[in-house]
C-alpha cells in the first residue's frame, strides 16, 4: 500500500522526490510492522527513515535560507519536534519490539504528521519560493 499521491506534490522537484522516497520508506516500515516481520528488518527500515528524514529536513532548511523564507525558524522547529518524536519511537521499538501499540504510534507520528506537514507547511514555503523567484 502506498500513501504517495500527487496531492503531496509541492512542485519543487528535488523535495518532491525526497517526499516520495520518504513516504515509500514509511510505507515499507508500516508494512513490515503489520506483517510481524523480523526485528532486524523493522529496525533497519526505521533507521533509514530517521536518517533520510534528517537529510531531507536539512535540504529543505537550505532552501529556506537560500530563498529568505520568513518562517524558516518556525518551520525548523517543526522539524526538530518530528525528529524528537521519531527518535523516541526508535527507543520504544528497541524496548518493546514491534507491538501493535507501537505500530499505531508509528503510523500516527510518521504518516499523519508527515502528510499534514507536506500539505500545509511545505506547500506554504513552496508557494513563497515560487512567488518570490
Amino acid at each position: 500500500m502506498t500513501l504517495w499521491n500527487n496531492n503531496l506534490l509541492i512542485n519543487v522537484p528535488e523535495i518532491d522526490a525526497q517526499h516520495k522516497k520518504l513516504i515509500e520508506a514509511i510505507d515499507e516500515l508500516m508494512d513490515a510492522c503489520f506483517k510481524g516481520q523480523g526485528k532486524d528488518k523493522i529496525e533497519k527500515t526505521l533507521r533509514f527513515v530517521i536518517d533520510y528524514t534528517k537529510k531531507h529536513f536539512s535540504d529543505e532548511e537550505k532552501l529556506h535560507i537560500q530563498n529568505a523564507y520568513p518562517e524558516a525558524a518556525a518551520h525548523k522547529q517543526l522539524h526538530v519536534g518530528f525528529i524528537t518524536a521519531i527518535t523516541q519511537l526508535e527507543r520504544d521499538f528497541k524496548v518493546e519490539g514491534a507491538t501493535p501499540g507501537l505500530s499505531i504510534k508509528l503510523n500516527k507520528v510518521l504518516m499523519d504528521w508527515l502528510i499534514a506537514h507536506i500539505t500545509v507547511q511545505d506547500k506554504k514555503y513552496a508557494n513563497f519560493i515560487r512567488k518570490n523567484a
